[in-house]
């Protein structure tokens, strides 16, 4: 298969002007400039990597306008929580909300997807049921409660037949405040032997950041409503990242999502530990936190991607609807930063191997092609980042997805 497009968004994010992008089987085996008679033609638009949604709940698809978000997290969740808690894999509205997102997510351009789900082999199995879908590294989420052990999550899902390259098992100590330490150290240990990927929630709010120094304030007050208090439970007495690092949460392979509050010393934590971290700028909007320090994050050389969390907070799961939030909310940094947070950052929050930005010959061939605007700007990147339009193309593994 050969694609032709105006712009290739080639190897280290150079562009080539009227280029092509050859396939064979699931990789791609030539990038270069010129055209060919059996070419598919994209036209006037930029044929790109895949995005990738680092961080989303495809389960709470039928949440859109349940609880609107507030400025005031924790009332949130005390009204999202009973909802959450009356769901069942029983229900079908479950599997028509996986379902709904996955194709969602394929007309937002997004080939890769970090998701948490709580009924995780009700979920996977319901992924793995999808033909024409984006790559899942799923996250099988582990509360409190302990109703399904972490050793169980990772260990009986990679027995599934219907695992692949395509579906891939991993552990989701759900967040600082709803797991208690020794149960985070024990995902901890179950992630390290089974060599998965894991993702917690932490330093999401500041309320959080209240109840794991002092044990107290309304973080704490909405887990006694919730019956998840245990009063032998002691104050941690740090912030969300030091206390991760101090269970030796933090690595490689763990993804942090949101980290809207975090201090400088936690920063140098992040990048000395190689950890990764998934932004939601929809969704940290909505609530109306503080200003995110991603920039600051990339420069300290921390891995940041971007996540559209769930429908729950956020209006869609559309990652092109994500950047180009992104791209208004904060012209000061780059279109290129940018495209690598939605791309390359994420493969490499969810565990994939690639060593550079763009489409080179060799990797797997997961790619878009989105069109440009007339009269938009004439730099392709911002073209795309302030337009309107949706991928005409999709290529998964080399599968033509959309087109």
């Amino acid at each position: 298969m050969i694609l032709r497009a105006k712009y290739i968004l080639a190897e280290d994010l150079n562009l080539i002007e009227n280029g092509f992008v050859r396939i064979d089987a699931s990789r791609i085996v030539e990038v270069g400039r010129g055209n060919s008679p059996d070419a598919i033609d994209c036209g006037d638009a930029i044929l790109m990597p895949g995005l990738v949604n680092a961080h989303t709940h495809l389960e709470l698809g039928g949440m859109l306008g349940a609880v609107p978000p507030t400025h005031n997290f924790v009332d949130w969740l005390k009204q999202l929580a009973p909802k959450m808690r009356s769901m069942s894999d029983r229900d079908e509205k479950l599997r028509t909300a996986v379902r709904s997102g996955l194709s969602a997510s394929l007309l937002g351009g997004t080939t890769r997807i970090g998701d948490i789900s709580r009924f995780f082999d009700f979920t996977r199995e319901t992924i793995a049921g999808v033909a024409s879908r984006p790559v899942v590294t799923s996250f099988g989420e582990v509360l409190g409660s302990r109703s399904s052990s972490p050793d169980q999550i990772v260990r009986r899902s990679k027995d599934e037949q219907f695992l692949s390259a395509t579906l891939i098992p991993g552990i989701s100590p759900h967040a600082t405040y709803s797991v208690p330490p020794d149960v985070m150290r024990e995902c901890v240990a179950v992630a390290k032997k089974h060599n998965a990927p894991m993702c917690i929630h932490a330093a999401e709010s500041l309320e959080e950041v209240e109840f794991l120094i002092s044990g107290t304030g309304p973080m704490r007050e909405f887990l006694e409503s919730m019956g998840a208090w245990d009063a032998s439970r002691q104050a941690i007495s740090r912030r969300p990242i030091e206390y991760l690092n101090q269970v030796g949460a933090l690595g490689p392979s763990t993804l942090l999502a949101h980290c809207n509050y975090v201090d400088d010393d936690e920063i140098e934590l992040l990048a000395k530990s190689g950890t990764s971290l998934a932004y939601c700028p929809r969704t940290h909007h909505a609530f109306g936190h503080s200003p995110h320090r991603f920039a600051e994050m990339i420069e300290s050389g921390v891995n940041v991607s971007l996540g559209t969390d769930s429908l729950a907070s956020n209006p869609s799961i559309s990652m092109l609807d994500e950047i180009r939030f992104l791209r208004n909310q904060r012209s000061d940094v780059s279109a290129e930063t940018l495209i690598r947070m939605a791309t390359i950052n994420g493969a490499r929050s969810l565990n994939d191997s690639i060593d550079h930005a763009g489409l080179a010959h060799g990797i797997r061939a997961d790619l878009i092609a989105i069109p440009l605007d007339p009269s938009g700007p004439t730099d392709p990147l911002e073209n795309i980042l302030t337009g309107s339009h949706v991928p005409t193309h999709c290529i998964i593994a080399g599968n033509p997805i959309v087109s």
